[in-house]
């Protein structure tokens, strides 16, 4: 582990890590402001009053606070820090960057599982990746990875699209959810004529060179630190 690529403190609260990409209850989701916007290349969804903040990879963003008070929603990803994790390759747990975390420059992904699910070859996930001593931080003490979970090395993550929620053209009306995600936000690849029309809540990537891991305890990395 170089000094470039640090393991940072893990964040806990009642005896359970935070993720760093967890929101807090001071991040709450304000109403998101629409329009439509009129390009030379046709209409598409935009926010009020735009900024440069508001919209990457030629999608606008839904607005929320970035403060980490309060109190940890575990169950709410963060629009910001998951974006950030994902382009910058950062670790989920701690916010650390993982990219030369590792003597082969792959990167470890860690999700849970049910019934010996394994990850494949150009899968897609919002998950960003993790240092392997953050991941046994998370099977040790995250709920979710209590019931399982599954791992792999791998070699590139190239952006895919964003899942998001889709308004109609023309009326702005919300679809609805998609009732087979858990999140029910709708994913929508760059190349697809929808990617005008989604508000982005998180990152979505490809994962290739996928190597399962079955053993974080093979993986051989310092261990982080905790306040």
């Amino acid at each position: 582990m170089t000094d470039s690529t640090p393991v940072r403190p893990v964040t806990w609260w009642g005896g359970m890590p935070v993720p760093w990409i967890a929101a807090w209850t001071q991040e709450s989701i304000p109403r998101q402001l629409l329009t439509v916007y009129h390009g030379p290349d046709g209409d598409r969804l935009g926010l009020q009053l735009e900024s440069p903040v508001d919209r990457h990879y030629g999608v606008p963003w839904v607005r929320m606070p970035a403060v980490r008070r309060g109190r940890p929603r575990y169950e709410l990803v963060h629009a910001l820090r998951q974006r950030q994790a994902m382009s910058r390759l950062l670790c989920q747990l701690c916010g650390g960057p993982t990219i030369g975390s590792r003597p082969d420059d792959r990167s470890l992904w860690l999700m849970a599982a049910r019934g010996g699910e394994t990850l494949a070859e150009g899968q897609t996930t919002t998950a960003p990746p993790v240092h392997t001593p953050c991941a046994r931080t998370a099977t040790e003490h995250c709920p979710p990875l209590g019931h399982g979970w599954r791992a792999a090395l791998v070699s590139s993550a190239p952006v895919w699209g964003v899942a998001g929620v889709i308004y109609e053209p023309g009326t702005l009306r919300q679809l609805p959810a998609r009732e087979d995600t858990a999140d029910g936000l709708h994913r929508v690849p760059f190349t697809s004529s929808l990617i005008h029309w989604v508000l982005a809540v998180r990152l979505v990537v490809t994962l290739h060179g996928v190597e399962p891991v079955t053993d974080l305890e093979m993986l051989d990395l310092e261990a982080p630190e905790h306040h």
